[in-house]
């Protein structure tokens, strides 16, 4: 079911690059109720009566307790969905779950993720939460996601996608505008550069780093807020009106 909506997000951008329109919005609003409430679902003790919002209906559920989607993969989507859709409380509530509980649920049935997830999660959480070990994390996500360190994924793959986002956070966190935005630009160029090579140019999933806008939407926002620090970046990318936030607010979320 939740891919169903991930599928009718990158569908619905695709079609609607910029999200000029409200049912583009409404598609990705939709698929981070649906990523936010599977963790609603799966981290309350079983049996805990829930009240969730999605696709602009309240809906009744009951809590299960952990399952292999509670994983940590799925997990950084949901965050990065929220953050994308403003809606601080819900990834403030994702920032709660406990890092090993992701790792338990994830690799209960021998699945394997690279270590360096784990670490970037934790960073992410540090960050939203305040809490002292981010740059501890954050080091130690962007070490163990170098080709020499990993355990998974090949090394196109970690220094064009996995490692860019890293980099946007830490220059960020940083707050050091020029460096963040170079390493915005750099992070989305790599992105187009693997997703428009060989078979992988027929790929929709390229359509857009969620990482990547997702860290852009902090950093337009934080613009907005901090006058010492701005942000510089255009990008067939970042769809306009995602990063702008000019939809939040349209209908209930």
């Amino acid at each position: 079911m939740v891919s169903a909506f991930r599928s009718n997000t990158i569908y619905s951008t695709v079609a609607d690059p910029e999200v000029d329109l409200a049912s583009t919005w409404e598609a990705w609003v939709t698929e981070m109720q649906m990523q936010y409430a599977m963790f609603k679902i799966t981290t309350n003790p079983e049996g805990t009566p829930l009240e969730l919002m999605i696709n602009r209906k309240l809906r009744h559920t009951t809590a299960t307790g952990p399952r292999y989607c509670t994983n940590v993969g799925n997990w950084t989507r949901a965050f990065f969905l929220a953050v994308v859709c403003r809606e601080q409380q819900r990834y403030r509530d994702l920032c709660e779950i406990p890092v090993d509980l992701l790792r338990e649920a994830g690799e209960a049935k021998g699945t394997r993720y690279n270590p360096s997830s784990y670490h970037w999660a934790a960073a992410l959480q540090d960050f939203v939460l305040h809490r002292p070990g981010l740059a501890e994390n954050l080091t130690a996500a962007m070490e163990l996601s170098t080709p020499e360190r990993a355990e998974i994924s090949d090394p196109e793959y970690l220094n064009k996608i996995t490692f860019p986002p890293m980099n946007t956070f830490l220059r960020l966190v940083q707050r050091d505008s020029d460096r963040y935005n170079q390493a915005l630009a750099q992070g989305l160029a790599l992105h187009g550069d693997y997703w428009t090579t060989g078979d992988r140019i027929n790929d929709i999933k390229g359509m857009f780093s969620l990482p990547l806008l997702a860290l852009a939407c902090l950093g337009y926002d934080t613009a907005e807020q901090d006058p010492d620090f701005h942000f510089d970046v255009e990008s067939g990318y970042l769809p306009k009106h995602l990063l702008e936030n000019s939809w939040y607010g349209e209908f209930p979320t």
